[in-house]
Parts: C-alpha cells; structure tokens; sequence
C-alpha cells in the first residue's frame, strides 16, 4: 500500500503531471517486472495498493516456500521503489512511501466469476491490508522522533478497556516496513532454517534485539537472506500517544535496514558468536 497517495496525486496534478503515468512508471510496473522470480501471481491492483499471492500446492516444492518467498519479495519490493524514488528525488518529484503486510492463510482461498475472470476471496486478503495500514495520528507523532525501525505495533489501553478485538484496538507504524503475521511466522519456520539471535546494537537502539536470520531459495535457484524481528506489541496511551508498557502479543517485522544486515553478515563470518 503506498502511504500519502491522495496528496502525491494532488501534488502531480498541480504540477501538470500525470499521476497515472508517475505511479505506473514508478510502482506498478516496476513491481510486476519481480513477481515471478518468487513464483507470485498478481491478485488485484486497487486503488493505490497492489494484492499479490503466492499458492502453496499440494506435491509443488514451489509452494514449501510461499512466506520466505513472499518476505524476500516484499525486501526486493521496496528495493526497488527506493531505486526509483533517488530518480524522484533529482527531478524534484514526489517519492513513494510504502507499507507492505504478510498474511499466511493455511487454507484454499474461494473465488467468483466475474465473466471469465476469476476473483480471489480470502481472509488473508483484509488481514494482509490491516498489516500494512498506518495509523495517521500516530505516524505524526513518530515522525518528529528517531526511528530504529520501520514498523512499530501498539495497542490501544482505551479500546482494549473497552472489549474491542486485538484487530480494532492495535495501531501501526508501518513507513516502509513489512509486517508479517504470527501465522506466517510459524510457517516461515518450518520452510527454513532460521537462527535466533539476541543482539544488543547501541548505533541501532540501546534495547537488546531478537531477530532471526536465514535464506531460501527462488525460483531461479539463487538464495536470498531474511532477517526478522520480533518484538512485543506495547501499551499505548493516545491522549498523548506514549508507550506505557508491553502486552502478551508479539508482532514480526521482515527487516531491511542495512546496518542490522551488516551486523548479521559480521556475526556469521565469526561463527555466529555474539
């Protein structure tokens, strides 16, 4: 989902632009140019935001890797619009923000018919949206603050009181994060071989950090590497939107910050000693 679209296309339009053509040329082609290196198929483009899934079958090796490939998609994703966006920047014009969210569904979806056109429905569909939404408030606040990360989860102390659901009561922080959800998680670690680290990164952030590393493989052969995050979800107060301490619940941010990445590549090549 693409942060801000409605005031990028106002921007474009004031300057005579097409906006059409500048999200065209700047996201959507670019993006459905990777999708099937990770063996995905493109679902829907709505509006500002693009749907994709990866299928597991039954007896398809292809499919043993549906999150590994969808995370490493998500990396390459925003790689690319960050290529696109340093273009943006030496024209002057707008640069692309994005939030992406991971949905793993162990279930088939169902689909109708629109014509001959089939249409996908599937709960991963609106779990993957909320996974990618930014709470506006919230990303006002932050933005006046130094980020260690892309995509930081709180819950609501207010609407929790008031019996909502975990769904409607947690806000996000998502600019340029990927978050995947607890199920994909689990999935992802039985596709791969992840290692667990406890890292304590002072020129990242002063907390200790639990991240785990690993790589699969793409439909060309070549292997790609993840680095996920897990932390806790923390207790927000939004009358002055101020953390007040974590709650039992977890959420999982596919990392793509160069200097985690770093400090991964280093440890690996001592062995994994910390």
């Amino acid at each position: 989902d693409v942060r801000g679209a409605t005031f990028i296309t106002k921007q474009l339009r004031e300057s005579g632009l097409n906006p059409a053509s500048y999200f065209s040329l700047n996201f959507f082609n670019p993006i459905s140019e990777i999708v099937s290196q990770y063996g995905a198929l493109k679902v829907f483009i709505e509006g500002d935001a693009i749907i994709l899934a990866i299928l597991e079958r039954k007896d398809d090796e292809a499919g043993k890797y549906c999150v590994s490939r969808a995370c490493g998609l998500a990396i390459n994703m925003l790689s690319v619009i960050q290529r696109y966006n340093a273009k943006s920047r030496k024209y002057k014009l707008p640069i692309l923000e994005l939030g992406v969210g991971i949905c793993y569904q162990n279930a088939p979806p169902a689909y109708l018919l629109d014509g001959k056109k089939r249409i996908m429905i599937s709960p991963a569909i609106n779990s993957a949206d909320r996974l990618s939404s930014c709470h506006k408030t919230l990303r006002r606040v932050m933005d006046k603050s130094r980020k260690a990360f892309n995509l930081y989860v709180y819950q609501s102390a207010e609407d929790a009181d008031k019996g909502l659901s975990d769904d409607e009561s947690i806000l996000r922080f998502n600019v340029n994060g990927i978050e995947l959800n607890q199920a994909g998680f689990k999935k992802l670690t039985k596709e791969i071989d992840l290692k667990t680290m406890n890292c304590l990164i002072p020129e990242i952030q002063k907390e200790p950090i639990i991240i785990h590393t690993g790589k699969f493989p793409l439909v060309t052969g070549t292997f790609q590497s993840l680095i996920i995050r897990e932390d806790w979800v923390q207790e927000l107060n939004t009358a002055n939107y101020q953390p007040s301490g974590k709650v039992n619940r977890k959420y999982f941010e596919v990392c793509t910050r160069e200097a985690l990445k770093k400090y991964v590549e280093k440890q690996e090549s001592r062995g994994g000693k910390l």
